[in-house]
């Protein structure tokens, strides 16, 4: 699983900042969103042939923590091949890599089990990455869904490093304990670390369609105040950064619907297809970006507070196709965007250098300083 995605659109563009403000467009705006808060959805059961049996779930996690093959007496090979491919998908199970049934039947049916491991060390590198992880969230604001999710978001963000490869940085190990991964990787991470903080997360694998191509692509869903919201840690992780050596955050898929996430994602399986519909903890909402009106005043009120407050990307989601559209031609056809830049102190007269990323598949820009 390789994909990765930063953002539909990056372009570098020369401003010069005497012609800004030329032109004037007003179209119709749209009313604020309506703001969901709960849904009602779930995310059911990962390990549903392990929870129908715990007995047996129990005897295969021991052998696998202990990295020892197993004979299993009295239960159906069809059983213990279902519950094994339940664990190789758990990110706390990382090393375990495959397995291979030998079955021979008497009075009860005895399953030899070999095991195939991604490492030799695997129950080590687990303790190891238990302690990192116990690390990462020692400062954790764990009292408050939103604040944890977005905490662990962003430290993958700056501390992970996407991979182009897929190797062993398929892993949650890879991704934590060694600061590199593929999108496995960096998924099965978010979902460790939100579990290890006692939050309910998951890792969904599927298709996902970047500029027009197709891949193999892993993200989230994880339940924050009740409600189920989707993730894309990997295509969040921009891996780029100022001429000060700081990377730039970026928040497009962080708590979004199901039916924003399925505009780019498309899950394997039936199981993975997960309905979400809450928005109040989407990041745009809950940080006072999202603008309803198609004027320079409302981008202006959704980034100058993040420009006060020091981040070097300044970010805005518009709430209907209609402002997105509006916005970004007076943005950048229009060249506006100098005077807003200007009218918070960002940028002074004369030219300059503009990077900015939109995504219209959820309608959000992102202007990096």
């Amino acid at each position: 699983m390789s994909a990765k995605k930063t953002g539909v659109v990056a372009l570098l563009l020369v401003f010069t900042l005497l012609l800004a403000g030329c032109g004037s467009l007003n179209f119709s705006s749209a009313e604020a969103p309506e703001i969901i808060q709960t849904d009602g959805s779930t995310i059911g059961d990962r390990t549903p042939w392990c929870t129908a049996n715990p007995a047996l779930a129990e005897q295969l996690r021991a052998a696998i923590m202990r990295e020892e093959n197993v004979t299993i007496q009295g239960w159906d090979t069809n059983v213990i091949a279902a519950c094994l491919d339940e664990m190789m998908e758990l990110p706390e199970l990382f090393w375990f890599r495959g397995y291979h049934i030998t079955a021979t039947t008497g009075l009860r049916t005895n399953a030899d089990i070999t095991f195939t491991w991604l490492y030799e060390d695997g129950p080590a590198k687990y303790e190891t990455l238990c302690a990192k992880c116990d690390e990462v969230l020692q400062y954790a604001p764990v009292w408050d869904d939103y604040q944890l999710a977005l905490y662990i978001y962003e430290w993958l963000e700056r501390n992970v490093t996407y991979a182009e490869n897929e190797g062993y940085d398929q892993t949650s190990y890879a991704a934590i304990c060694e600061g590199s991964a593929v999108c496995g990787g960096i998924a099965d991470a978010f979902t460790f670390l939100l579990q290890r903080a006692g939050r309910t997360a998951c890792t969904v694998t599927g298709d996902a369609w970047q500029d027009g191509e197709k891949s193999t692509h892993a993200w989230n869903y994880a339940v924050l105040d009740g409600a189920v919201y989707g993730f894309d840690p990997t295509w969040d992780n921009t891996d780029m950064y100022d001429w000060n050596g700081t990377e730039y955050m970026a928040h497009d898929w962080f708590a979004v619907t199901s039916a924003e996430m399925n505009t780019a994602h498309s899950p394997a399986e039936p199981a993975d297809d997960i309905t979400a519909v809450a928005n109040a903890d989407n990041y745009y909402i809950r940080q006072n970006c999202l603008i309803t009106e198609d004027s320079m005043d409302a981008v202006y009120n959704a980034i100058q507070p993040q420009y006060a407050a020091g981040s070097n990307s300044l970010t805005f989601r518009c709430a209907s196709r209609t402002v997105f559209d509006t916005v970004c031609f007076r943005l950048f056809d229009l060249q506006e965007v100098s005077s807003v830049l200007r009218r918070m102190g960002a940028v002074g007269y004369g030219s300059y250098t503009l990077t900015y990323t939109q995504q219209p598949d959820l309608f959000s820009v992102t202007i990096y300083l």
